[in-house]
Order: structure tokens, then C-alpha cells, then sequence
């Protein structure tokens, strides 16, 4: 019997208001549509031109070569919101590099400073911050960048500006597809992202309708509690045993709900598992490619090959190729 397991994820999400990843409708060497540039400080550029800076994802990015530069996009900020910003950044010198609110699309009216972070040389890193507080509502969003020493390239990619609320995380599951049979230990993995401007505990909440012994490892640790700060993400891997019992043909699936130890928030990720009958019968046999070879009876007890009774078995192989099962009748 072959296990055929997908991931059908649900998740907790921020709403995004701005992702400028430079991607649509600009032109090489020029300034990004939708952005304010007067003085062409900012340009726009493409990963097979000679003055290639190399975007984090994509083909495009947006940099600057100037001491002190400016762009400003018009983006409507409240003063009832709280806002999560982020970019991806480079530089082969050091930058200042400061994220503003302001009245029009100028260096004089951006009145609030939302956060600043130096960008040293070496290579591309998320910079990001939370803003509790928007002084008033602000109509217009600006970057500047100012060369520490000298005019160094300055590099951003990917601009976010999110929604954010004091309690918010998803969980995105990045184990795809695996093969098992009815009594077989599964692992698979999750990452868990705290998207909240307030640290958090997470609390496992799995069902067991047709998996059992179920176990989660946070970073290394046995767990069913695990904190996460602000903007911080965790891997979560999963141990569980399928039920013997389950039919040829049916649907199976684990659900995992995430909850909150303030009971503010959940997030859920559901493992899908549909059981399929194997065509192919034979004798058991170790193949010479295989490193590992195992035999279990349908209760999912392993058996020593060489002291089998009549009836029907599971062999497990395991080689270069990756993980197969098939049925065994003697």
C-alpha cells in the first residue's frame, strides 16, 4: 500500500497594502513607476545589464549610487493602524537607510521617522520593523538613503508595508509528498511565523482520528508549547503513526490548530492522506540497490523476513531512489 500525503494549508494572514518587488512595467536606468524621484537618484535596474547589482528575487530591483537620496510613493497611513515594514537590502559600502511618513511627496513634509537600520556591505538581508504608533494619517510613504563614506551602491528589493494586529501568525508547510503504509511512523515539517507586533506562545492542538503517538520538535526540542517573538520563524517537525486500521481507498488527514495561550488567535495546517492499493504482488526479495530493507505484517509490527507464516506483509525499501513500499503475499 502506497500513502499519498498532501498539505492543504490554512492560514492567518496580514493584509498588505504595498509589495514593490520592481518586477512590472519599469524600464532599466530609469526611476521606478509609481515612485517619486526628481532628482533620478533612485533607479531602476536589470539583472543582465553591465551595472547589475542582482536582485534578491526576480529580474529587478531599484538602486542608488548617490550620498543622499530620496523616493517617495504615495501610500495612505493611519493613525488607528499599526503597520509592519520591511525590505530586502544591499550595499558594497555603508548606508543609513530610513523608512518615513509625511504629508506630500518631498524631503520637507516626511514628518515621521518610522525606523532607521544601517546596511553594511555584504549580502542581501531583511530589515524590517513594527510601528505601534502613526502620529497622524499620512498620505505619502518615503525611503532615504544616505552613503556613510563615499557614494557606495545601495541596493532594495521586495518593499512590504503589511497591516499587522497585536495577535497574528501563519503556519506554512514545507513537507510535500511522502509514501507510508498503515502503521507507519510519518515526519513531516511546518514553519510557524509570528506576523504580530507582541511576542507569542503557541500552543499544539492535533487530532487523532486516524493518527496516533504524535510528537512535535521546536529548534531541537520536545515540545507542545513554544514562543515566538515578533517577526520570528520556527520550524516544527512532526512525528506521527498512521492507524492500521485505515481502508484502501479512503481519505485520512491530521489536522494541527495552533492556538494562542491568550486564546487570541489560531492559526491550522491539515496533512491529506489518501490510501492507495499497490498493483504489484511478489515474493519478498532484498534488491541489491537497496540500502535498507524492512518487512511489517498489517498491524505495522516489523517480522523477520526469514521466519515468515502464510499471509500478507508490507515491504519497506529504502535506497537512492527514495522510499517505496509493496505488498508481499507468501
Amino acid at each position: 500500500m502506497i500513502l499519498v500525503i498532501g498539505l492543504q494549508p490554512v492560514f492567518s494572514f496580514a493584509s498588505g497594502i504595498l509589495f514593490e518587488s520592481f518586477e512590472y512595467a519599469n524600464h532599466d536606468m530609469t526611476s521606478p513607476i509609481g515612485w517619486t524621484c526628481d532628482d533620478q537618484s533612485w533607479l531602476c535596474g536589470h539583472f543582465d545589464k553591465d551595472h547589475n547589482r542582482t536582485a534578491h528575487a526576480g529580474d529587478w530591483y531599484a538602486f542608488t549610487n548617490a550620498d543622499d537620496s530620496w523616493m517617495f510613493m504615495e501610500l495612505f497611513l493611519s493613525s488607528q493602524l499599526k503597520y509592519r515594514f520591511s525590505s530586502w537590502v544591499i550595499s558594497d559600502g555603508a548606508y543609513e537607510l530610513e523608512f518615513w511618513a509625511g504629508t506630500e511627496d518631498n524631503a520637507e513634509h516626511m514628518d515621521q521617522l518610522l525606523f532607521t537600520v544601517t546596511v553594511d556591505e555584504g549580502n542581501y538581508n531583511k530589515v524590517s520593523a513594527y510601528i505601534e504608533t502613526i502620529t497622524a494619517d499620512y498620505p505619502y510613504f518615503g525611503i532615504h538613503a544616505v552613503a556613510s563614506e563615499g557614494a557606495y551602491h545601495l541596493t532594495i528589493d521586495e518593499v512590504s508595508v503589511d497591516m499587522v494586529s497585536k495577535y497574528d501568525f501563519q503556519a506554512t508547510p514545507t513537507t510535500i509528498q511522502t509514501s507510508l503504509y498503515p502503521g507507519e511512523q510519518i515526519v513531516f515539517r511546518f514553519d510557524v511565523q509570528n506576523l504580530g507586533y507582541e511576542p507569542i506562545d503557541v500552543i499544539f492542538s492535533p487530532s487523532y482520528e486516524y493518527f496516533t503517538d504524535i510528537h512535535f520538535t521546536v529548534e531541537g526540542t520536545p515540545c507542545t508549547v513554544f514562543h515566538l517573538e515578533p517577526d520570528e520563524t520556527k520550524q516544527v517537525i512532526t512525528e506521527a503513526t498512521l492507524l492500521p486500521t485505515v481502508a484502501v481507498g479512503s481519505t485520512c488527514w491530521l489536522d494541527i490548530m495552533l492556538v494562542l495561550d491568550c486564546n487570541c488567535a489560531t492559526s491550522m495546517t491539515t496533512l491529506l492522506v489518501d490510501v492507495i492499493e499497490s498493483d504489484g504482488l511478489a515474493e519478498f526479495e532484498n534488491e541489491n540497490e537497496a540500502l535498507q530493507v524492512e518487512l511489517f505484517d498489517l498491524t505495522g509490527k516489523k517480522v523477520d523476513p526469514s521466519h515468515l507464516k502464510a499471509g500478507i506483509y508490507i515491504e519497506r525499501t529504502v535506497s537512492a531512489q527514495g522510499v517505496s513500499t509493496r505488498k508481499i503475499v507468501k
